[in-house]
């Protein structure tokens, strides 16, 4: 009998060897059904977000805007003025809006966009448990895009935890957490699809986190959550082919969560921003078949900045700091802002035909070069402004380097609190290039210009951009 079933079992191992391999793979793949199944459907068919969303979704807000006639006082001034066309129903009314948010911490404190609250006359939130508060904005920075709310209701709040926005990795699964079209505290998922997205055209300081995270109108200011439950990044933009019926193309951009919350805490203090400089102004590189690296050209650098003092010149090409690479003059301004004060900062700049690595350390950048906290002497005063020819000396030591078809105009070198300049955005450092249709060469034109006007139309020229805005006439020239 044991001889039987020895002489049976070589012989059954010899029709195995040649059966088809259909059916060995058919009986393996059993096999693995019996043995595998719930791992492999699982892998299959993804991450399960469910426990996930219920633990933040607490942490969110519905935010609902209301805002008044959609032309400022200053705007139908102008209007009236230069009897410019007013679009009809642009100014009567309230105007609703809605937006999204997430609580930072227990006390109430909101952090989401400052689109979704700009120019708002009243603000209220909806929690997640359908619990309707009043809020008040302690501050905004429309640079960033980024605003602060404290709900007006007792706490403790549920609160998110703040994630490092720096250790996210591309491909990593993320959920997001807004009210799409008004459809409120909906949940979406995707990955990072990319880091350090820069000159996307919409904010001056940008550092977006990109992902394929479905976000629509009503999901600004959004949280965008990790895998772990930790806010990384607070959802700001998308990409839409269609101008005109923006929606989800699978395009999305977040604030990171470290430069929101550095922002947001400085909001919450103190109400207003401080902003990172090296003391230095630059242009286009002009890439060539030899050195195809475009960068960023220095055109002024401050004395006594930090620039100066760690040995940057002009002339040098910046072509990447920390490693990443510099590809025009607007991309190096946004990476500049968007970093810490005392950040300590690698750059790669050429010099000749050498490339060099400088230790650069950022400052605060309202205090590099001379000093604009109290008025020069022998300035005019004019709109809560202290005004002052500009000249080739006072330009180069502020650094500031004027656009080509302009070779003067007027120096801003200090703005009085909630004065027509200060509440139309104009800081010290700004040089003024045209008021109404009148291109400055100096006070004079200036003070002739704006004579007998109520509202009065200046651009003005900042860091490498050109701004308008409206300033109420209320301070007389002297």
């Amino acid at each position: 009998m044991a001889e039987s079933i020895t002489a049976t079992f070589p012989c059954f191992l010899g029709k195995l060897k040649w059966m088809s391999f259909r059916f060995l793979f058919l009986w393996f793949g059993v096999l693995l059904w019996l043995g595998c199944t719930p791992s492999l459907a699982s892998d299959v068919i993804g991450p399960d977000f469910a426990d996930l969303s219920e633990a933040v979704l607490p942490t969110t807000v519905h935010i609902r805007v209301e805002r008044g006639a959609t032309l400022s006082p200053g705007i139908q001034q102008m209007a009236r003025d230069y009897a410019l066309p007013v679009p009809k129903g642009q100014n009567q009314g309230t105007q609703q809006s809605t937006g999204s948010g997430v609580i930072f911490d227990h006390s109430g404190l909101v952090l989401t966009n400052h689109h979704v609250i700009n120019g708002a006359q009243s603000i209220r939130v909806t929690l997640f448990d359908q619990r309707t508060f009043e809020a008040v904005l302690l501050g905004a920075d429309p640079r960033t895009d980024v605003a602060v709310l404290k709900i007006n209701g007792e706490g403790p709040f549920d609160s998110a935890t703040m994630g490092d926005s720096d250790t996210l990795r591309v491909g990593q699964w993320v959920i997001a957490v807004g009210h799409p079209f008004d459809f409120p505290f909906t949940v979406t998922s995707g990955i990072v699809s990319a880091l350090g997205r820069r000159s996307l055209g919409r904010n001056e300081i940008q550092n977006y986190v990109q992902t394929d995270v479905a976000v629509n109108p009503g999901s600004s200011g959004g949280p965008l959550f990790n895998t772990q439950g930790m806010v990384v990044g607070i959802n700001t933009a998308i990409f839409s082919p269609d101008k005109e019926n923006l929606a989800n193309a699978g395009i999305s951009f977040a604030i990171p969560s470290r430069m929101a919350m550095r922002i947001a805490t400085q909001l919450a203090t103190t109400g207003g921003v401080v902003y990172a400089g090296i003391g230095i102004t630059t242009k286009d590189a002009i890439a060539t078949p030899t050195d195809p690296r475009p960068g960023a050209q220095i055109e002024q650098v401050m004395a006594g900045g930090p620039a100066d003092n760690a040995g940057l010149r002009r002339g040098d090409v910046i072509i990447s700091v920390d490693g990443e690479p510099i590809p025009s003059s607007k991309s190096f301004r946004a990476l500049i802002l968007s970093k810490p004060i005392g950040a300590k900062l690698t750059i790669s700049h050429k010099r000749g035909s050498k490339t060099r690595l400088t230790k650069v350390k950022t400052e605060n950048a309202a205090s590099i070069g001379p000093s604009t906290s109290t008025p020069v002497e022998g300035t005019t005063f004019w709109a809560g402004m202290h005004l002052i020819n500009t000249t080739a000396k006072r330009l180069t030591a502020r650094g500031i380097v004027l656009p080509k078809n302009h070779s003067s105009g007027v120096l801003v070198t200090s703005v009085d609190p909630d004065s027509p300049a200060d509440l139309a955005g104009i800081r010290p450092g700004d040089v003024l290039l045209q008021v109404q249709k009148t291109i400055l060469d100096g006070v004079d034109d200036l003070l002739a210009t704006v004579e007998n006007r109520g509202v009065v139309l200046v651009s003005f020229w900042r860091g490498q951009n050109r701004y308008l805005a409206a300033l109420a006439n209320r301070v007389q020239p002297g």
